[in-house]
């Protein structure tokens, strides 16, 4: 099933801080499926830690990266520090290791993605073009299960 229009909303409004559009969607979403939304949010996550990350990073810049998300994200500090460094270094160098729980590893993604991406981080058209690039890489994984 491909990534549906308000998958894609769901993050848009997440990120946006949008929280009356977000519960909308979010009630559509638990009656229509929520099939695929996995891949899309990876695939956001992936995005927004290479886009911040355009150079490659060092275990120290990683480190500070899931520090200050920790500590100025809603959420962060309940997080799990070494979980979420995981992920933001395997996002970076697929090679590593990203043996994560399930259950943390879509709440780190969906932080990391508000820390990167939200706030005014990157613009509207910038948020829009990685949220489509995103879809598009999501429906290609799909198709190949």
């Amino acid at each position: 099933m491909p990534i549906t229009p308000d998958q894609i909303s769901y993050i848009l409004t997440m990120v946006e801080g949008d929280h009356a559009a977000n519960d909308e969607i979010e009630a559509r979403l638990d009656r229509d499926g929520w099939d695929g939304f996995d891949v899309l949010l990876g695939a956001v996550f992936y995005l927004a830690v290479n886009r911040r990350f355009q150079r490659g990073a060092d275990t120290g810049e990683i480190i500070r990266f899931v520090a200050d998300m920790r500590s100025t994200t809603t959420g962060g500090p309940e997080t799990d520090a070494s979980s979420a460094e995981m992920l933001v270094s395997g996002a970076l160098d697929p090679s590593l290791p990203t043996d994560v729980e399930p259950t943390s590893t879509g709440r780190i993604q969906g932080l990391t993605i508000l820390y990167a991406l939200g706030d005014g981080a990157v613009s509207s058209k910038e948020l829009n073009a990685i949220l489509t690039e995103a879809a598009t890489l999501a429906d290609r994984i799909i198709e190949c299960r």
